[in-house]
């Protein structure tokens, strides 16, 4: 039972690609951000996601839904929604600090089980940004709560194993670079980076990822 837990949840840890970014150096008088994703994280992904920008007093922020799922044909057993908010935490000249706390809800299926997952996820990012242009670093932390696991082919051999709700404690963390682009109201990112295990001993056999998003504001 133990296993399958580990091979659950390094599943979902692993299908966390970074969506929904915000150049806060170029939203202007912007209400709206919708945006598309694609990229390739131990699967090629698409995704899309909203966020509403929230003009407070001190700092603006933007709070947003992302959804994402694997290419193939059976796109709705596999899928990842993403729910946050994000500010920039320290701006000094062109420098930016900006954190994002999200929750998230993932779902993973295939002969073996399906499995129903609550996480979090903080992310990080600082660099050097311009109303144009940016260069930012990226670390974050992906962690799986707690999941619901349904066996299916498994119970063939070990009818006792038991289906339910299962306590997490596996991890990811990710580090990368991301280089964004805006002209008039749309902004590219290009995202690129590494996972590591929790303890940074069990690393993933395949940890590195990537993404390509186009966003639009008004």
């Amino acid at each position: 039972m133990k296993i399958l837990i580990v091979i659950g949840l390094t599943i979902f840890t692993h299908f966390a690609l970074i969506a929904q970014e915000v150049n806060f150096r170029a939203l202007d008088n912007t209400r709206h951000i919708v945006s598309a994703h694609f990229g390739a994280d131990y699967s090629s992904n698409y995704g899309f996601s909203y966020g509403y920008v929230l003009k407070t007093k001190h700092i603006p922020l933007v709070v947003g839904a992302e959804l994402t799922l694997p290419f193939g044909d059976d796109v709705l057993d596999d899928w990842k929604l993403k729910t946050s908010i994000q500010g920039e935490l320290l701006r000094r000249g062109n420098f930016s600090v900006v954190f994002k706390p999200a929750i998230v809800f993932r779902r993973y299926e295939s002969s073996i089980a399906r499995l129903y997952n609550i996480g979090t996820d903080f992310t990080l990012q600082a660099g050097y940004v311009k109303p144009k242009w940016g260069v930012l670093g990226i670390a974050g932390f992906d962690k799986a709560i707690v999941t619901h696991i349904k066996h299916d082919l498994l119970k063939d051999y070990y009818p006792e194993i038991q289906d339910g709700w299962y306590v997490a404690t596996g991890g990811n963390f990710k580090f990368g670079a991301r280089v964004q682009y805006s002209i008039g109201t749309w902004n590219t990112f290009v995202t690129v980076g590494k996972h590591y295990g929790q303890n940074f001993d069990d690393n993933p056999t395949l940890p590195f990822f990537a993404e390509l998003s186009v966003q639009k504001r008004f």
